[in-house]
């Protein structure tokens, strides 16, 4: 730990996005708090990056204070995206919203890294954001136990860790075509659940930005629903993309265009449920009590499952 004076210290977006923003008044206590005694937590650094104190340091900055820094030592950037989250985690004032959203962005964040460590690659000696090519797919239960670790550790299934991975990707998306709907999400500002979120991450940007700037048609503190914002855009076709229910029987001269991600899709949203029953049923069947005949049944459709998995995957890669 060193004490600085005045250090310029580099900001990343992509880490500081992790962190929740304080409160107008939030951020006036911790001002005066620094002004009179000083900045008393270090700030914890990254390769120059802060990772913790972006806060503290704006306010040193602007009143020349000086500060102490503690040097982290990580080896890739999804280490430093895991224990951001991680850190941040252990906050009491944060949203359900930006819960939901850390839980997925350190999912994501060690799948990778996992991922990197099943193919026998150093995953500190990975460039960022590379991809991974599979020449050997891990079994299924590989691909899994990061979710099923920070299930245990959040209290959830790992059905629910791997729904928030995907609500973390739809924020992510999002943030690139409207930014200032994210904040407004992840504080609950905006209720939107997150079927909503998935839901309007598929739609194009620039259906994101006039919804987004419908936004301003809304004052006070009250919270704002999204099908309220929905309702009032002149948006073609969003309702039918996204049905909410059954859709009425049509001849094939009226059947909508037909949408290439539709089964991908589909897929993409069953399995997790599969995972979910998986897991109950480990962590509650009573594996010596129950017949050869359940067990071998069960082995064939798991052999089944981990075969059709792989030849899916493959199908991925090659394209």
């Amino acid at each position: 730990m060193s004490e600085l004076l005045v250090h310029h210290l580099k900001i990343d977006e992509r880490f500081s996005k992790l962190i929740p923003p304080l409160s107008e008044k939030e951020f006036e206590q911790l001002e005066a708090n620094i002004i009179r005694d000083g900045c008393r937590e270090p700030l914890c650094v990254w390769n120059g990056i802060i990772i913790d104190g972006h806060n503290r340091y704006r306010i040193c900055q602007e009143h020349q204070i000086p500060f102490a820094v503690t040097p982290m030592h990580f080896s890739s950037r999804d280490e430093v995206i895991a224990w951001i989250c991680d850190n941040q985690l252990g906050r009491r004032n944060i949203s359900e919203e930006m819960r939901r959203y850390l839980i997925g962005k350190r999912y994501e964040a060690e799948k990778t890294i996992g991922a990197r460590n099943a193919i026998g690659r150093n995953q500190y000696s990975e460039k960022e954001d590379c991809t991974i090519i599979w020449s050997n797919p891990p079994k299924v239960k590989n691909i899994y136990r990061t979710a099923e670790k920070l299930g245990d550790e959040y209290h959830l299934s790992h059905g629910t860790v791997l729904k928030y991975g995907a609500y973390a990707r739809a924020v992510d998306t999002l943030t690139n075509a409207a930014p200032e709907l994210v904040p407004q999400i992840l504080s609950g500002q905006v209720k939107m659940s997150q079927e909503n979120v998935l839901e309007l991450a598929e739609l194009s940007p620039g259906e994101v930005k006039a919804l987004s700037s419908k936004l301003g048609q809304f004052s006070g503190d009250s919270y704002i629903k999204y099908s309220d914002i929905r309702d009032s855009l002149p948006i073609k076709n969003t309702r039918d993309r996204f049905p909410r229910q059954k859709a009425p029987s049509t001849s094939i001269k009226d059947m909508p265009t037909h949408d290439p991600d539709g089964e991908i899709t589909s897929l993409s949203y069953t399995i997790p449920s599969w995972i979910s029953a998986i897991d109950r049923a480990r962590k509650n069947a009573v594996i010596p009590d129950t017949s050869n005949n359940a067990r071998e049944r069960l082995r064939n459709e798991l052999m089944g499952l981990i075969n059709m998995a792989d030849a899916m995957l493959k199908a991925l890669r090659e394209e």
